[in-house]
């Protein structure tokens, strides 16, 4: 929910901005410093959108050490592990996030590789911070005695309109800024908080252990002098402290990027807490077009339906399916959550759909399973988190229960998608094509798949216009 006042649009902003750098041909330097590195930048996803500004590159859905060493035999510098943590509780999140530092660092040293570890979370600050920063930076420092200099905070995702400026947080509507802690994201039940200005959201999230005005801040005007500028701001790193980037563009990132590798290579450390544009700079990772209609459907499966899962419950997801459902001859199969709450109506309620799914499937039809809309909430957390993991398990049953291979599958939701992925589909490790759409990724699964080599658009709740969802349906059909 936002207020009503006066708000300042982008371009008014930036009128009050230097220009920004020339950064052109910045981020092919970065790719190549970081080839020549001989180390891993290592994204632990806590769910599975965060991919939604690269391309070409594999996501592991597990961490056991055979299937990092191939990871770290890849040519590529870059990997994602999904962790799905944000779906997770916080003990639960804790204990995956050592057990996968221990991991990669031994598979590092055997490999005799230096990695950097960036923990991927939503670009509306929800998730598990500071939890997994200091989890992943205790236990690379009990491992290895690495002390972290600092840990970057940078939210920034241009693609689905998340920018920083004035250490303020926004998210653009239409071309208007919108404060982040004034939209419905802010209220989530288990992950809200009250401040968009990220000094006062760390004293926040930190319960007052990191002081607003300890953290070093990053501005939009220095990133706008140059590399060399930024990376002063960095050699004063101490103490893994909080560091604040502000960003309004690639370009912006792309210099603190290049700031990052100067800064590390006179011997500062660091650790990641960031959305999804930074990947993209931070690897070096090229710009791609975005994939057309005939990489979105898995060949041989031409005459079947494809399938759209509904899991989100955020107010934007809702439109986008109110949207979907005016497409001529898509089939709604909508679930009672209400029913499958309740242990005695679940199997009959997931029965009917099944059934209905695999028939409508193999008559070639498109079929979107959703759940009830109608949000079913406690005050208790916990209880929250488990009415959400229930849904989604019966989204997985659904999924799972599926003896039509469909020609694609799109999951809406960032817990709904990795369950899907996870359990649903059996993926164990991926790879990402590029985007369907703005911020919209799309994975190949590999041969261990329930569906081997089928499209899977990963979709997030928080991403695109109420239309973008039918648009990605209507993009597939042609």
């Amino acid at each position: 929910m936002t207020s009503n006042v006066q708000r300042m649009t982008v371009a008014a902003l930036e009128q009050q901005l230097p220009p920004a750098w020339s950064s052109e041909g910045l981020r092919h330097q970065v790719r190549l410093l970081n080839e020549a590195r001989n180390r891993k930048i290592i994204v632990l996803d806590d769910d599975p959108t965060g991919v939604q500004t690269v391309h070409d590159i594999d996501v592991l859905t597990q961490w056991d050490e055979e299937l990092l060493a191939e990871a770290f035999d890849a040519p590529e510098p870059l990997f994602y592990i999904l962790t799905n943590t944000r779906g997770l509780d916080a003990s639960d999140a804790e204990r995956i996030n050592r057990e996968i530092a221990r991991n990669v660092h031994k598979v590092a040293t055997l490999k005799g590789k230096a990695f950097t570890l960036v923990s991927r979370s939503d670009s509306m600050l929800r998730g598990y911070y500071p939890l997994e920063t200091d989890v992943l930076s205790e236990e690379i420092a009990r491992l290895s005695g690495t002390v972290f200099d600092g840990h970057l905070i940078v939210p920034a995702f241009f693609e689905a309109g998340r920018v920083t400026s004035g250490n303020m947080h926004f998210m653009v509507e239409g071309s208007e800024l919108v404060p982040v802690h004034e939209t419905e994201f802010a209220k989530d039940k288990v992950f809200g908080y009250q401040n968009g200005d990220l000094p006062a959201w760390v004293e926040e999230k930190t319960e007052g252990r990191r002081k607003a005005e300890d953290c070093l801040v990053i501005s939009v005007e220095q990133l706008r002098q140059g590399p060399d500028a930024v990376m002063e701001v960095l050699l004063r790193a101490a103490g893994n402290v909080p560091v604040i980037v502000n960003a309004l563009s690639y370009n912006d990132m792309d210099v603190l990027a290049m700031a990052l590798l100067k800064a590390e290579a006179q011997g500062k450390t660091f650790i990641f807490r960031t959305a999804a544009s930074f990947v993209k700079s931070y690897a070096g990772i090229s710009d791609q077009a975005l994939l057309p209609k005939e990489k979105l459907i898995a060949a041989g499966q031409e005459q079947h339906g494809g399938i759209i899962v509904v899991g989100s419950y955020v107010q934007k997801t809702t439109r986008q399916l109110e949207q979907l459902l005016t497409y001529p001859g898509i089939v709604a199969l909508e679930i009672n959550v209400e029913q499958v709450l309740q242990p005695t109506g679940r199997k009959e309620e997931l029965d009917r759909v099944i059934a209905e799914a695999n028939r409508q499937l193999a008559a070639g039809n498109n079929v979107v399973v959703y759940s009830s809309r109608k949000l079913i909430a406690v005050d208790n957390k916990t209880d929250n988190l488990k009415i959400s993991q229930t849904v989604s398990e019966s989204l997985v049953k659904i999924v799972q229960s599926l003896e039509v291979t469909p020609k694609f599958i799109i999951a809406k939701g960032g817990i709904t998608s990795s369950d899907v992925a996870t359990k649903g589909l059996a993926i164990r490790k991926a790879r990402v094509l590029g985007q369907a759409a703005a911020g919209i990724p799309v994975w190949l699964t590999g041969d261990e798949a329930k569906f081997i080599g089928i499209p899977y658009v990963v979709f997030p709740g928080n991403v695109g216009g109420d239309r973008t969802l039918l648009e990605t349906v209507e993009k597939i059909e042609g």
